[in-house]
């Protein structure tokens, strides 16, 4: 009940880094499965072996007795909204490391989730440190032209072109790419190794 009046409380022009935590009470209140539905846009990808249809891999499981803990410890939003990536550190029983989601504003002003992955704690990339990076309500440069990312497997941009997402294979696991670009040149928000 707690998680559907969180939820319900993300209202339009409310940051990310809110539906990231009402995201993480849910799971605590209702369910890690349960959570993780809710707050799924549609078309959302969740890495698994590969990212693979959030829905359909969802679907069929159960909540955990103890769910998984997280928390947003930085969030990065394009200039117009519509996108944004948050990353923190998670823990569980069997371990902790850091996920990495991407969020989609919905028409009704709120936030879902587009992408959600992590993995263990490694030295396997960089993060520009754990703080806010909100752009949304700045006043965006003209945007250089986007940098290739070749090999995609799943990836995408806000609506304005001001944040890029990208997930390609790395060996036995995947990389996730976000990069940003307020300022007129692009920046890497991040570039970790996912998925182990």
């Amino acid at each position: 009940m707690i998680g559907l009046l969180l939820a319900a409380g993300i209202a339009a022009g409310q940051p990310v880094e809110q539906a990231e935590r009402a995201f993480a009470s849910a799971a605590q209140t209702d369910g890690q499965w349960t959570a993780f539905r809710r707050f799924m846009a549609p078309g959302a990808l969740i890495l698994t072996d590969g990212p693979v249809d959030a829905a359909k891999f969802l679907a069929p499981l159960k909540d955990p007795r103890v769910a998984i803990m997280w928390w947003p410890a930085r969030t990065v939003t394009s200039c117009d909204g519509s996108l944004a990536f948050s990353t923190g550190p998670w823990r569980s029983a069997r371990g902790h490391g850091r996920f990495l989601t991407i969020w989609q504003r919905q028409p009704d002003g709120g936030w879902k989730w587009l992408y959600d992955g992590g993995g263990a704690d490694e030295p396997g990339g960089s993060l520009a440190g754990d703080r806010a990076f909100a752009t949304r309500g700045v006043r965006c440069r003209r945007l250089p032209p986007p940098p290739e990312m070749p090999g995609a497997l799943a990836g995408g941009a806000s609506r304005d072109g001001s944040l890029r997402w990208s997930l390609t294979k790395d060996g036995v696991a995947y990389r996730m790419r976000v990069l940003a670009s307020v300022t007129g040149r692009w920046e890497i928000v991040a570039d970790r190794v996912v998925g182990t």
